[in-house]
């Protein structure tokens, strides 16, 4: 049988990490690793905020990278493309869905007070006492860089919580490649609304990629900068943004 875990079961855990009010969290999260949970993930979001409370934040991915040239995806035939770029939707902060981050970002986008930044590809939502300060000013080059709410997290001296994710999936690691610049520089074409009208624009951004990610996972615990815990079979961890960062750069500037 599958074991049932409850809102309480995932406060329980969160408190053992070591998470209180008035944190600052970014969150990974994947449900399927919970398989039973009674409430689903709304249950997992209301655990979060009901520990940090307002006057703490609560951060999350939600990326819309499908929302890019049709070239780009590569399933659409090329005799097709001139009509799928009339065709593509551009960025809406209430209706463009997260993709490949999991069903709990979808949820957290739902709640009241969440907001999200301004970018077309790699936007985040944030809600709690520094959401606007997080989300706001988000720069369309380089969407992931110092200046972006992944850098705001690791300023104001954030935490990441990951549940049942592994390092491979640890966004504050794409920090580091920004310091280093090792990865390729790529052009990359997005539908805005603009004036009630829809143009495309052209933004910077690196090839990233998370090679080497869980080689800096294993080294941050070999720090002991990690704290975790299981919450039934899966591993629940917490550490701060800052010494992700720093174990980051150290890692690919070595590589």
């Amino acid at each position: 049988m599958e074991e049932m875990l409850t809102k309480e079961d995932f406060k329980t855990a969160l408190v053992r990490l070591g998470v209180k009010k008035g944190m600052l969290l970014y969150v990974s999260a994947s449900m399927e690793s919970f398989r039973c949970v009674v409430g689903g993930s709304q249950a997992v979001i209301e655990s979060l905020m009901e520990l940090v409370g307002y006057d703490g934040t609560i951060v999350m991915a939600a990326p819309t990278r499908y929302l890019c040239d049709p070239l780009e995806i590569g399933n659409i035939p090329r005799d097709r493309i001139d009509e799928a770029r009339k065709q593509t939707l551009p960025f809406n902060k209430k209706l463009s869905v997260p993709v490949g981050v999991g069903e709990v970002a979808v949820q957290f986008m739902r709640n009241e007070a969440v907001l999200r930044s301004n970018h077309p590809m790699v936007s985040f939502l944030a809600w709690g006492k520094y959401a606007k300060l997080i989300v706001e000013k988000h720069p369309l080059h380089f969407g992931m860089n110092q200046d972006s709410p992944l850098g705001k997290i690791k300023e104001y001296n954030g935490y990441v919580v990951t549940l049942g994710v592994d390092y491979d999936q640890c966004e504050i690691f794409h920090l580091a490649q920004y310091v280093t610049m090792k990865s390729p520089i790529r052009i990359y074409s997005c539908p805005i609304e603009k004036s009630g009208a829809v143009s495309w624009i052209q933004l910077l951004d690196l090839e990233l990629t998370v090679k080497g990610y869980q080689d800096i996972g294993q080294t941050m615990e070999e720090k002991q900068v990690v704290k975790s815990t299981y919450l039934g079979n899966s591993i629940c961890r917490l550490f701060s943004a800052k010494s992700a960062y720093q174990c980051a750069v150290e890692y690919l500037t070595k590589e």
